[in-house]
């Protein structure tokens, strides 16, 4: 028997290839979008990053083909090649995808809906009508309570929040940058000045040699002598485990191979405050204002809370681009009309379907238990602890940046110390060593006076460095390094800049 076309859903013959055009119309222009935007997104991270680091790729580029690398070398390879600060500029982009998601909620939101309604079994009451539809449908919230307003408000607020933590990441990679960039170069000239002092040692055990052979020194001191050598040895040894291990930690921080040495041509200059400038510094400090923008995000959540107890208004539409009703088979027909014969007569009237509708709605919550007061109570709760974390963040800025000032201006007084400490030590050994020429002293004062001065030039130069690496860390806990303003460290190892 052949089926009547008119009979057939809209899915088949022309119908169904009107409605496959229609889907492709729609669905090319968003692949297209979503495309674009996924070569975006890398792009979008390396300007974040770029703006809380001040870190470029010739930056990065002139790092890799250096053999002796900075300061600023390191910290460029470290922004550049590893993963720690990407993760924070994804929670940034993340962040500002939420903030558009909020703005967008006052968007109406446009669908293609298809449709095929095929009743139950007939019944005496009712004839069997199938009915297929394609439309248009939009939806406008008008007022869904305070979520709108709520969403933007927080969304803001957390795309700020992220932000400064991202900037606060980055002041913080720069401090553990330089830890471990000072700690290689403070076992590293630990390391040259012990195999310094080996070398005199060997050089005086062959010294005393000579005068136990002629008569003018003992046995015991050359024993004494070996004694020192052999501890020395040890540390060496020791030292170079240190230095490898340190230097594979700074390795992998800044994303390189162990195989590189370091140049320390940083000259620091004075910071342009003072511990009087201590409460504007905090109040710029990255920590405080992501805390102070956290505690703007929890005012939101109230908001949205408080909101739930208010009403919701909409705005629905649907054009119907197709419409077809499938008539019940003659069969089905004859049955019910042999149970009611007036559908029969129903039946044959012919329904015209209206080709759009629009819908007004309005929702108002009349109870829901204790979730919304539950909601509101959690919210308040949030708030307060927000507050609290503020407070927090604040007070140990201060001590930070007062503790790591008087650090700093503590540490440039015992470098002064240790180097007039090394500079009389070496005219110490100087005269010793003239002393003992004329056999005025023993090969024991020699020993002493040695050791005296290999111990002031290790304490002047961990002071030296110590110096530095406290200069690092208030110029982090001030921002003084933060952004562009890293480029000071370019500068001061390199007058010219490049």
């Amino acid at each position: 028997m052949r089926q009547d076309k008119k009979n057939q859903p809209f899915f088949s013959l022309n119908a169904d290839r009107k409605i496959y055009v229609y889907i492709f119309i729609l669905i090319m222009p968003i692949m297209f979008f979503l495309a674009a935007n996924i070569f975006a997104i890398d792009e979008d991270v390396k300007k974040l990053l770029r703006k809380a680091t001040g870190i470029t790729d010739v930056d990065v580029n002139s790092a890799l083909n250096k053999k002796d690398i900075t300061l600023f070398d390191a910290y460029a390879l470290a922004v550049q090649k590893t993963e720690r600060l990407a993760i924070e500029g994804e929670n940034s982009i993340q962040a500002e995808e939420r903030k558009l998601q909020a703005i967008e909620t006052f968007l109406p939101t446009l669908s293609l809906r298809g449709a095929y309604a095929a009743y139950p079994k007939p019944s005496s009451k009712y004839l069997l009508q199938n009915r297929s539809t394609a439309s248009f449908n939009a939806r406008l919230p008008i007022i869904t309570g305070l979520n709108q307003i709520s969403q933007i408000k927080s969304s803001w607020s957390d795309r700020r929040v992220k932000e400064y933590q991202l900037h606060n990441n980055a002041g913080l990679l720069l401090s553990d940058v330089g830890t471990a960039f000072y700690n290689v170069l403070l076992i590293q000239r630990d390391l040259a000045n012990n195999e310094r002092l080996l070398n005199l040692y060997y050089q005086t055990i062959a010294e005393l040699k000579r005068r136990v052979n002629i008569g003018r020194s003992r046995q015991s001191e050359i024993l004494r002598t070996n004694a020192q050598i052999y501890t020395l040895q040890a540390q060496i040894k020791s030292l170079r485990t240190n230095h490898e291990h340190a230097k594979l930690v700074l390795a992998t921080l800044i994303g390189a191979t162990a195989d590189f040495s370091l140049a320390d041509a940083i000259i620091f200059r004075e910071p342009a405050y003072s511990m009087a400038d201590t409460a504007k510094l905090v109040d710029g400090r990255w920590d405080v204002r992501a805390a102070r923008e956290q505690v703007e995000y929890a005012q939101a959540g109230v908001l949205s809370a408080y909101g739930k107890h208010l009403p919701s208004l909409y705005l629905e539409g649907s054009y119907y681009l197709l419409q077809q009703t499938i008539r019940t088979p003659n069969w089905q027909r004859a049955l019910q009309a042999s149970a009611s014969p007036s559908s029969l007569l129903s039946s044959s009237s012919s329904y015209k379907y209206p080709s759009f509708n629009i819908t007004l709605g309005a929702e108002f919550p009349i109870f829901g238990g204790d979730v919304t007061f539950a909601k509101v109570r959690e919210a308040n709760s949030v708030k307060r602890q927000s507050d609290l974390n503020l407070s927090q963040t604040i007070r140990q800025a201060r001590q930070n940046i007062i503790d790591l000032f008087q650090t700093w201006e503590s540490s440039k007084i015992e470098l002064e110390a240790y180097r007039k400490a090394l500079a009389s030590a070496e005219e110490n050994y100087r005269v010793v060593m003239g002393e003992y020429r004329l056999n005025l002293v023993t090969i024991l004062d020699v020993l002493t006076t040695l050791t005296s001065l290999q111990g002031a030039r290790d304490d002047s130069q961990r002071a030296e460095l110590q110096m530095k690496l406290n200069r690092i860390s208030l110029g982090v806990a001030s921002n003084e390094f933060s952004g562009d303003k890293i480029r000071m460290l370019k500068t001061s190892a390199d007058p010219t800049g490049r």
